[in-house]
């Protein structure tokens, strides 16, 4: 057994060995290994000799000592108490952030039923997912527009899930925000479909990556499969060309080209300075082209396609006609 303890071990009990604190089992250890090895025999002879100086110390000496010893174990207890007290406020803090404080959110992850009646604002805000809750919202308003700010938390007794309120503005509200996102304006509720790609309009045909967010919020490429663009901007009237990669198979043309031209009809909206979309695919290997024209798009809605541009009812509108609309917020 000696064989298999280094010496360093064997001489860290000797102080407790010693001082008479170490127990039996351990004294047959350390006697054992002292019976073959003549450096820790000396080791501990020379610790025993120090011990015994330590005895013949002046009571004033020794009163020293047990203090020092003293200190070093009070200072080891208050290092292991801050551990665990800093664990445990880490531990708290997380807690509360996770049940009670709660994170600032937007709309993603949440269904508003709202209803809208002069300056009130009733509101049940309903959480996806069973293990989410909606904690509070705060509001602030300027000009009639109410902006909602949400906090969300994990679920727990303090909080359970949905959440109901009021909310009395200054004056009569005439647009609902969560976040970025337009809820409700003009007597009626947004759809998150509309609101998003409101927040894709743009003034100017020439800049590509506007361009790409508003067919990205549209999710043309789903519908249509991969194309490329071309933009007609050397001269008025502007136009965009889309190039679809995929050839079309007779029985899906026709869907593919009502897809077509709905997509037309929002670009056409969204898009201000654009007169034109023009599609160029295939089918059945017969090369095909569509255009729709911004005067095709009004007629279609009724009113200047252009207004989708500056109300979110009016492309709402559009889209519930498109039937492209994704679903009700």
């Amino acid at each position: 057994m000696m064989n298999n303890i280094d010496c360093e071990v064997i001489q860290d009990l000797f102080p407790s060995y010693i001082d008479g604190l170490t127990c039996e089992k351990t004294n047959v250890v350390i006697e054992e290994h002292l019976t073959g090895c003549e450096k820790c025999r000396s080791v501990l002879a020379a610790m025993k000799e120090t011990s015994s100086e330590i005895l013949e110390m002046s009571p004033e000496d020794k009163k020293e000592i047990d203090f020092l010893r003293k200190n070093k174990k009070i200072n080891f207890r208050i290092i292991i108490g801050s551990v665990v007290g800093a664990f445990l406020l880490v531990l708290f803090i997380i807690t509360l952030g996770c049940f009670v404080v709660g994170t600032k959110n937007d709309t993603n992850w949440m269904a508003m039923h709202l209803n809208v009646e002069d300056n009130e604002l009733d509101f049940l805000a309903v959480p996806f997912g069973s293990g989410n809750a909606v904690a509070s919202i705060y509001y602030t308003e300027e000009a009639g527009v109410v902006m909602m700010h949400a906090r969300t938390v994990l679920v727990s007794p303090f909080h359970k899930g949905n959440l109901e309120g009021r909310y009395v503005a200054s004056e009569t509200i005439k647009e609902v925000r969560i976040g970025n996102r337009i809820v409700w304006s003009e007597g009626a509720p947004v759809t998150s479909f509309a609101s998003d790609l409101y927040a894709t309009r743009h003034s100017y045909i020439g800049a590509m990556s506007d361009n790409n967010r508003t067919a990205l919020a549209l999710n043309m490429g789903t519908s249509l499969g991969a194309f490329t663009n071309e933009l007609e901007t050397s001269s008025e009237p502007y136009g965009w060309k889309i190039i679809l990669s995929e050839d079309v198979s007779s029985d899906k043309l026709a869907q593919k080209e009502q897809d077509m031209e709905a997509f037309g009809y929002v670009i056409l909206g969204l898009i201000e300075n654009l007169d034109h979309v023009t599609y160029v695919y295939h089918s059945e290997g017969v090369e095909k082209m569509l255009t729709i024209t911004a005067e095709d798009a009004s007629t279609f809605l009724g009113e200047d396609i252009k207004k989708c541009s500056k109300h979110i009812r009016t492309l709402d509108t559009l889209l519930q006609k498109t039937g492209l609309i994704r679903a009700v917020f």
